[in-house]
């Protein structure tokens, strides 16, 4: 299991922080290939439909879930 060289914390687990009142998600994806964790607004990560009634955030950034460029900005890294 690979850790952030800053945080030490599994770059596998997706971190939540808020700061100022905006909410920010890291990709584990994104994270795991540059050995950080790397943030993106909350929002732009989308929701997921679990069919039970349940929506949930999605675990990867949209880029990732599709494979292409990097279509998001970065906000910060860890």
């Amino acid at each position: 299991m690979a850790v952030c060289s800053v945080c030490s914390q599994s770059l596998s687990d997706s971190q939540v922080v808020e700061i100022n009142g905006e909410a920010y998600k890291s990709c584990p994806n994104c994270s795991d290939k540059n050995g950080v964790h790397i943030f993106y607004r909350y929002e732009d990560f989308g929701m997921r439909d679990m069919g039970d009634g349940r929506n949930i955030v999605q675990s990867w950034c949209p880029s990732c879930r599709s494979d292409e460029n990097p279509s998001l900005e970065v906000e910060f890294t860890c």
